[in-house]
């Protein structure tokens, strides 16, 4: 599945009003797709539940090493681009050249306060 295939099948599970906004560089994996759709399932449930009204607990669930998703921002109109005017919800990458390794993990812990 191409990563705009998993965008559109992402996007048509969110509610009509809000928009899903990708800022990674790189291919979805199989398993990061599905993650993904684990946490959408869940904002869902709490859309569905409070509407725009109250943020979800969880905020910023990593998808994994690379990637994650960002809650935080739907309750109100982006004033930028990306989708200005709309509410999104966004994935971005956790950590700007990554590379592998005992030291990056530990910073990538410190970071996120995991």
């Amino acid at each position: 599945m191409t990563k705009l295939t998993q965008i559109k099948e992402i996007q048509n599970r969110l509610p009509e009003d809000i928009r899903f906004v990708d800022e990674t560089n790189s291919e979805f994996t199989e398993d990061e797709f599905v993650s993904i759709l684990c946490w959408l399932k869940y904002f869902k449930q709490h859309y569905n539940k409070f509407g725009k009204s109250k943020l979800p607990e969880i905020m910023f669930p990593i998808i994994s090493k690379k990637i994650r998703l960002d809650f935080g921002l739907y309750i109100t109109r982006s004033d930028c681009e990306p989708g200005k005017g709309d509410y999104n919800i966004y994935i971005s990458e956790n950590l700007k050249n990554y590379k592998p390794g005992r030291k990056t993990l530990d910073n990538f812990i410190r970071t996120w306060n995991l």
